[in-house]
């Protein structure tokens, strides 16, 4: 037997494992780093050389065992060794593939959740394909690992969150949003308490079979939990006390504290997860190669599965390489970081049927409670949750005592897991924690939380998605290598690279468009009026691709082919974006310090933002319309509605000249203006005029009326909103000169 393939497997399996880190560390990286950059607590630099400290210390110190033979999914010794290796690689490349496509749109999700059914569908396509007769497929499983996974999920989610909302409330009432004044009274406390439950959460969760603690230590830990957990409190109760009095900032300290815990315990415990699988299939390799008979079972694969101590330390080196130059897993973290944010942001979920009734039911509960609540206190809570105003407004989407409290609350929740042998999962449980303190801050007001609970829900919803696809997709793979064996690779691999380099190119796009606008949000509190000015031109620039747009239906609509538009979608929808961008941009500008003129200025640019909007809306309809027309066959445009649509072409076209003259010479012409008002209410009547007449000739089929005259009413209230643009264009630009 030619066994070349098998040392082919081993090349693919290491080049798989280096991917899988790749696209599964940039997904776990917002598990321990979004509290310190979304408080902005140090330079993004010192937070990565924390987190990978943490990260290289965790690898040290971790037993090495693999997490996912722990949890027992199939039954190697059932399997042959050939079905071992389609097992393994069809977990592998489902992997790869999933978590990129999570990475990609921004998405965060569990990785070991991930690999548990990816394992589970895989092996379970195989014990069904290969089971004797009679013997039930379902034996070959552990099917209490993925009903432990699920209920995890579940637990996870609500628990999380629940405590997240309280702790939060309970720590805002005490603090307020004027910590400056309370820090010196409760500070002490809160640091002490929180730098305890991360040394614990480092010793019982992080170091949990580590080489670097025995088991006799470890058990004495939880024995005399209680007793050791006070001591450690009421010695730093002292320590940060002394701190406070030196004006060191003490929820810094917990912050950086807290991202290097989680990072450890990620290490410890997880890392070993993404090399676990390439690792065991290396040694279904070997034993193949050993034995020379591929139909052996797997006997010596069951039970747990030593990872080489140097192995963890190359994965842990490619986390830190992933985690200062992966773009994807920058966002991931902006994912978690913007639902979060009590700043404005660009939101980036729409909303949708279930999230607007969930805020509804909300609303309508805070609303009844709200009625019932003595006054007393609702004005007591009101001035905890005042926030103050302070003249160059910061940047940071969270404020520190948030950052502080989403570390602490998730090492809680994982350390109690670790105690009481709950089945919490650290994504779902830093993801959930950070949303519930951020509805218990009020970052999550009226005008966003039906985007951000839409949000909520996607991830959330991902996550089971998580576990029925990876299922599925690794179960189909599994399918392909049993009957078409290794030359499954023939069609596996190509679309595995073909959709690889699809994702990046679709995120090269999504970054492209997320910075194409980044530039006023990093001065917008420095410098307000520059802001202004910088809106105001990069709006400029894209009303002309509006007019490009625009031609371009325009054009497909006179020749009836719908090539003529192709790509016009995704270009309203970058406008689209922007828009909201602009809106994001105006409502962050901090206008105290303007005169009257400077506000009247940044009202105009406020409507002519409005003007942008209502320009890209028509032209969405009007290309809505012309598909139609094309696409039911209607009949094509005769002369003289080509002459029509040729004419209000021009017109617009004079207006988007007239609007690139006036922004170069910076020189308004009232009656430049008029004349264009004038001319359009001629061309609207003499429009309709002839359109009536052409149908009492009959020379307009009546079929085809309908979509035209929609367009033509389409084109005309564009004409409408391109002059109100233009007029707010000549209001503004002479404030822009003086400036």
């Amino acid at each position: 037997m030619d066994f070349s393939i098998f040392y082919f497997v081993l090349v693919l399996m290491i080049f798989l494992a280096i991917f899988d880190l790749i696209v599964g560390v940039a997904n776990d990286a917002v598990n321990f780093t979004n509290s310190a950059v979304g408080s902005k607590v140090a330079s993004k630099k010192i937070i990565l050389i924390i987190a990978a400290i943490g990260v290289i210390l965790g690898a040290v110190s971790s037993s090495g065992m693999m997490e996912v033979a722990r949890k027992g999914i199939f039954k190697p010794e059932l399997f042959t060794l050939t079905a071992l290796v389609y097992i393994f690689l069809s977990v592998m490349i489902t992997d790869v593939v999933l978590l990129d496509f999570y990475n990609t749109f921004g998405l965060p999700t569990s990785t070991t959740v991930s690999l548990v059914f990816e394992l589970l569908g895989a092996s379970l396509v195989m014990a069904f394909l290969t089971k004797p007769e009679g013997v039930d497929a379902f034996s070959y499983i552990n099917s209490e690992s993925a009903i432990k996974i699920i209920s995890g999920i579940f637990m996870s989610v609500m628990i999380a969150f629940i405590v997240g909302l309280v702790i939060q409330t309970l720590l805002r009432i005490i603090f307020s949003f004027q910590i400056d004044k309370t820090v010196g009274i409760f500070g002490g406390p809160f640091a002490s308490f929180s730098s305890s439950v991360l040394i614990f959460f480092i010793l019982i969760s992080a170091l949990k079979g580590s080489n670097l603690m025995d088991k006799e230590f470890e058990i004495f830990i939880e024995t005399n939990f209680l007793l050791l957990f006070s001591i450690v409190f009421l010695t730093l109760l002292v320590f940060f006390q002394i701190l406070i009095w030196f004006k060191i900032n003490v929820f810094k300290i917990i912050i950086l504290f807290g991202t290097f815990a989680l990072a450890m315990a990620f290490a410890s415990n997880d890392l070993v997860n993404f090399v676990g699988v390439p690792l065991a299939s290396i040694n279904v390799v070997q034993l193949i190669l050993e034995s020379g008979n591929p139909m052996d079972l797997g006997v010596a694969m069951s039970g747990k599965v030593k990872t080489p101590q140097v192995f963890l330390l190359i994965s842990a080196f490619i986390m830190i390489v992933t985690l200062i130059f992966s773009k994807k897993a920058t966002s991931v973290t902006k994912t978690e970081i913007s639902l979060a944010s009590e700043k404005t942001e660009i939101e980036l979920f729409s909303s949708n049927q279930v999230s607007r009734r969930i805020v509804k039911i909300f609303l309508d509960v805070w609303s009844f409670f709200k009625f019932y609540t003595p006054s007393f206190i609702t004005s007591f809570l009101k001035s905890r949750y005042t926030k103050v105003t302070i003249e160059n407004k910061k940047t940071e989407s969270f404020d520190l005592l948030r950052a502080s409290a989403n570390v602490m609350i998730s090492s809680l929740l994982i350390l109690s897991g670790t105690l009481y042998k709950l089945p919490l999962s650290t994504t779902f449980v830093t993801f959930m924690v950070a949303m519930g303190t951020s509805l218990a801050d009020r970052a999550w007001v009226r005008y966003n939380a039906v985007n951000r609970v839409s949000g909520v829900l996607t991830v959330i919803g991902g996550w089971f998605l998580t576990a029925m696809v990876t299922t599925i997709i690794s179960g189909l793979i599994a399918f392909s290598f049993y009957y078409f064996s290794f030359y499954a690779f023939i069609f596996l691999l190509p679309i595995t690279f073909f959709l690889f380099v699809s994702f990046n190119k679709i995120h090269e796009l999504r970054v492209k468009l997320n910075n194409e606008f980044s530039l006023p949000l990093d001065y917008i509190n420095s410098n307000p009026k520059l802001a202004v000015r910088y809106i105001f031109e990069h709006l400029i620039e894209n009303i002309q691709d509006t007019e490009l747009i625009l031609n371009s239906i325009i054009k497909s609509l006179t020749s009836g082919k719908k090539s003529h538009q192709k790509g016009s979608r995704n270009q309203l929808e970058r406008l689209n974006y922007l828009y909201g961008a602009y809106m994001v941009g105006i409502a962050e500008v901090d206008s105290s310090g303007f005169d009257q003129s400077e506000i009247i200025q940044s009202y105009n640019l406020e409507s002519s933002i409005h003007n942008f909007r209502k320009l890209i809306n028509n032209i969405l309809s009007i290309r809505k319309n012309v598909l139609y027309k094309i696409d039911f066959q209607f009949s094509n445009l005769n002369s003289e509605e080509k002459d029509d649509i040729k004419e209000i072409k021009n017109f617009i076209q004079s207006i988007f000249e007239e609007i690139h003259s006036l922004v170069k010479k910076s020189k308004r012409n009232e009656s430049k203006n008029k004349g264009f008002r004038k001319e359009f209410s001629i061309l609207k009547y003499k429009t309709h005029r002839k359109q009536i007449k052409r149908l009492k000739l009959k020379s307009t089929q009546m079929a085809g009326l309908v979509p035209f005259l929609t367009i033509v009413e389409e084109l005309f209230d564009f004409n409408h909103h391109l002059l109100e643009l233009y007029n707010n264009v000549e209001r503004i630009l002479p404030y822009m000169e003086e400036k």
